[in-house]
């Protein structure tokens, strides 16, 4: 009874993503930032001789009349640093290229998936990341109940659609969401890469979506019973796989298309390690990919 409680969260509520056009901008002597939002600008522009910026206004838009341009440069006598943005607040030390984030901004119910619009221009093989966090605080510390990510190394010259499914590992109401943006996501990283973000936006979606086929797919962490459920609400769910891979890689758990049971499958960890794992889901052609830290 429990399980299906928590599935009606995902149907109500619409919690804003603040200045999510990126429409509204602070000015400041060196540099502009995106209102209700922060990025390395301000360390990285106080560097004597050496200062830029990595995050700057961009009149290339999906909506509206600007978007949010980041890009990956080589800093002299400092190193290379991605173009970074988050909804929270972003310490760095310069000395020890060492960063902080805490905060964020507030959340109002449980969404099933962070949206907007991107393009991308890798160099070398850089890969972006777009993603959020969703976190309860108890106790004065926050813990992190929710995760999505969105990530690509290909080259998007168009403005194009993302989506980021959340998955949930605790079911209770968050309180605090953090999104992040990079623009290359390694730690070896190529200067020119840039990256454009536009219009973010949460969905509550639990069906299917002939644009976002990720959209039919909700998996749960059940960790009483060390099982990961995973629902699908696929039109042709007997095209569909699953597996679990160790981080190495090593194929540990394959469930093949003729398991799918009611439009559900079972994943039982109980008999692995403490550690992180990917488990791979194949539909239609299409691959999805997660990773999870599994404690039986």
């Amino acid at each position: 009874m429990g399980l299906f409680i928590c599935l009606s969260f995902f149907s109500r509520g619409q919690t804003p993503i603040p200045n999510n056009d990126f429409e509204q901008w602070n000015t400041f002597t060196n540099y502009a930032d995106p209102v209700s939002w922060d990025t390395p600008n301000e360390e990285i522009s106080a560097i004597p001789f050496f200062g830029t910026t990595l995050v700057t206004k961009s009149t290339d838009h999906y909506t509206g009349f600007y978007s949010v341009r980041l890009e990956s440069k080589a800093i002299f006598l400092v190193g290379e640093i991605p173009g970074f943005l988050t909804c929270g607040t972003l310490t760095i030390d310069i000395a020890s290229l060492s960063f902080e984030i805490t905060g964020g901004a507030p959340v109002y119910d449980m969404p099933t998936h962070l949206k907007g619009y991107y393009r991308y221009f890798p160099m070398g093989g850089d890969s972006c990341a777009i993603g959020i966090g969703l976190f309860k605080t108890i106790d004065s510390i926050p813990y992190e109940i929710g995760i999505g990510q969105f990530s690509t190394k290909d080259t998007v010259p168009d403005w194009t659609y993302f989506s980021a499914w959340i998955d949930y590992n605790w079911f209770v109401q968050p309180d605090t969401m953090n999104i992040i943006a990079l623009s290359s996501a390694q730690q070896d990283m190529t200067p020119g890469t840039v990256l454009y973000v536009d219009n973010l936006f949460l969905d509550y979606t639990v069906g299917i979506n002939p644009v976002d086929p990720s959209a039919g797919i909700n998996i749960y962490n059940d960790q009483e019973t060390n099982r990961l459920l995973v629902f699908f609400e696929f039109e042709k769910r007997e095209a569909t796989r699953l597996r679990l891979y160790s981080i190495t890689g090593q194929s540990l758990i394959d469930i093949p298309e003729d398991a799918i049971q009611n439009g559900k499958m079972v994943v039982q960890y109980g008999h692995l390690r403490q550690g992180i794992y990917i488990l791979e889901v194949i539909h239609d052609g299409k691959r999805f990919v997660k990773k999870y830290w599994l404690m039986p």
